[in-house]
């Protein structure tokens, strides 16, 4: 079984990849990037491009295939020429996003909001994937959901899918108007892939849905796929697949460490420490379950405008606070 580090928006940029394989990686197989947006006057935002760019990844040379940039588009010709842009930079892979429920995303065609259009669906991907065939281009996976409503759509989008030459299909196991709530749809998982390979479908299969602990591995675990990509749960806890791999539980230590490596890293990457601050809060908003009874710590944590303030605020939490660790 492979894992994957899900593509997360404004979360799982660089600073977050290169720490997280330094001192977590242990066992993480790919990393994706939060979207790069195909915009039609094909020119990527400053700071999306900064985030894919080999010198800011860390061992590129060592793990480049292991970093998946993926791409938001709404037509073939923004899709191809953003592609085209990511293979200059040596990935050998793009993902195409199906899956983003944003409404900002939907309402622009995009996304998720693809799924509502079945037939623009194919006649976009039949242009991708006839140009793709002509050029040099990265390899194509594909993230997607089981449906914009309902999860009876999935039989029409995975008989789509099946068409095309696609390397790998991650399938989120929800529709887009679940957004990220409930309990996956794992019936409809199944159905879903056994739809796909009934019609043909050769790519890998990639699970995606709330796998948050070993307990909920255990949930898919007879699912048909031949990776995990997992989002939230290593947010919540890094060390999760060194625990799926049957290794130990997050140590207080490397949480701390891990943490401090962050820091640095966003650092780096953001100016002014309080906007670092504001970074790392996110994170905190998933950590803060490792701690017991660590309100009062976690309001100082969240109250902090200084470095000297955040760190004092953290080495509080961890003071005071009995560590709960992995959530088995």
């Amino acid at each position: 079984m492979r894992f994957y580090y899900a593509p997360m928006e404004g979360i799982t940029l660089y600073p977050l990849r290169n720490i997280h394989r330094q001192i977590m990686g242990d066992g993480v197989d790919k990393y994706f990037t939060p979207f790069l947006t195909a915009t039609n006057n094909h020119h990527f935002k400053n700071r999306e491009k900064k985030d894919v760019l080999p010198d800011k990844n860390i061992a590129f040379d060592d793990y480049g295939n292991q970093v998946v940039p993926q791409l938001m588009a709404g037509n073939a010709a923004d899709f191809l020429w953003a592609a085209g842009e990511i293979k200059k930079l040596g990935y050998e892979e793009v993902n195409l996003n199906l899956g983003c429920p944003a409404p900002t995303v939907v309402n622009r065609h995009k996304g998720a909001g693809l799924l509502q259009d079945p037939e623009y669906l194919k006649q976009m991907l039949d242009e991708i994937f006839e140009e793709a065939a002509k050029d040099s281009f990265p390899q194509i996976s594909l993230k997607t959901r089981l449906g914009f409503s309902d999860d009876k759509e999935a039989d029409a989008l995975m008989n789509i899918y099946a068409a095309y030459p696609v390397k790998e299909l991650t399938i989120h196991a929800r529709v887009r108007e679940d957004y990220y709530s409930g309990s996956p749809r794992y019936d409809a998982y199944k159905r879903a892939v056994e739809v796909y390979r009934k019609s043909g479908g050769k790519a890998d299969i990639c699970y995606n849905g709330n796998v948050d602990s070993v307990k909920s591995f255990e949930k898919i675990k007879d699912l048909p796929c031949d990776s995990v990509m997992i989002g939230r749960g290593l947010l919540t806890d890094p060390a999760l697949v060194r625990c799926l791999r049957g290794g130990e539980a997050l140590k207080p230590k490397e949480l701390r460490d891990y943490l401090g490596a962050l820091y640095e890293g966003y650092a780096q990457y953001i100016p002014e420490d309080r906007n670092v601050i504001f970074k790392m809060l996110e994170h905190w908003a998933f950590l803060h379950v490792h701690f017991k009874d660590c309100d009062k710590y976690l309001k100082a944590i969240r109250k902090s405008r200084s470095k000297g303030e955040y760190h004092a605020a953290v080495n509080n939490i961890f003071a005071g606070c009995e560590f709960i660790g992995s959530a088995y």
